[in-house]
């Protein structure tokens, strides 16, 4: 680091201190000019495009500091967060388990893995408090989804099931773009299975696509939700997104890895103050619109500590 580099971050910092996010970048900016191989200044203004909601930006920051740092476990914490702000859930729970398979004692990014998860399942029309259940019982998004598929497979009528909807043959697909046709719609999802209809509607952006039996429609969602298409990501679950009862734990034995809270990583805290969100309050939140708790837009990142990220 140059001296003058070193005197650019230490004006940066004190800007992101002050919330200044857009002269903080400005300042890092000009430190990557003097020092264009210090890893840093890359992450520091990663986390200032994010802090402005500039998400693709903050994302190429972070890959570009991961390239010159490939052991900073901070650079793929930064990858994590852009990508969570894209919404791009499973891709970010990649960088949040290696960030703490380089730093394990992370809590920022054991809570943001769980959060990656817990959003992949409310995305597929689980309610939240199932979701936190469901992780606990099975650990990840693919041991619940399979679970689900297991269940349809059996024809099983139990209410207690949970699922975005009763197993059915049926699924809604969001995203649908004008670009994407039936055809393109049919040649995906046939793969898994038989199609015996699809409908499009282009006027709200989504398709229905029925398949013969509700297996079928399982292992559809499981593979394609999140697929790309023609410059868009499908959003694949069933069309009732209607609330119903916990998935049962299998009365088997389950290994300790399954086990409830085993490596499933902290749980949401809870409100501060009666009813804002912890989150919104210190290293951000990633639920938006979806938190149960009050955004104030005046106390964003008002509780951060110096050594949160």
């Amino acid at each position: 680091m140059t001296k003058k580099s070193a005197s650019l971050t230490e004006k940066g910092i004190k800007l992101v201190q002050e919330g200044q996010y857009a002269q903080a970048v400005s300042m890092f900016t000009e430190a990557i000019k003097c020092d264009p191989k210090d890893y840093r200044f890359f992450g520091n203004r990663s986390y200032c495009y994010y802090c402005l909601e500039l998400y693709p930006q903050a994302l190429a920051d972070a890959e570009r500091s991961i390239q010159l740092a490939p052991d900073w476990p901070k650079g793929y914490f930064r990858k994590g967060s852009a990508l969570m702000g894209l919404k791009h859930y499973s891709e970010a729970e990649k960088a949040m388990e290696q960030v703490l398979k380089l730093d394990e004692d992370c809590e920022e990014a054991e809570n943001d893995l769980f959060n990656c998860k817990l959003l992949q399942l409310m995305e597929l029309g689980f309610e939240e408090t199932h979701s936190v259940r469901l992780l606990e019982s099975f650990t990840t998004v693919q041991a619940v989804l399979a679970s689900c598929s297991d269940a349809a497979k059996a024809g099983s009528q139990d209410p207690s099931i949970v699922q975005p909807g009763s197993p059915c043959p049926s699924l809604w697909v969001g995203n649908v773009t004008t670009e994407l046709t039936e055809k393109h719609l049919r040649d995906l999802f046939k793969i898994y299975g038989e199609i015996e209809s699809i409908r499009v509607l282009h006027e709200r952006f989504c398709a229905f696509v029925n398949f013969r039996n509700a297996n079928m429609a399982a292992r559809a969602m499981e593979k394609l939700n999140g697929h790309c298409i023609e410059n868009t990501r499908l959003v694949v679950r069933y069309p009732d997104r209607r609330a119903q009862r916990i998935l049962p734990v299998p009365l088997k034995s389950v290994p300790v890895s399954q086990q409830a809270g085993a490596a499933v990583g902290p749980r949401r805290r809870g409100p501060v103050n009666g009813d804002e969100c912890y989150f919104w309050r210190t290293t951000g939140c990633h639920f938006g619109d979806k938190c149960r708790y009050k955004h104030i837009p005046d106390q964003k990142g008002k509780d951060r500590k110096p050594w949160q990220p």
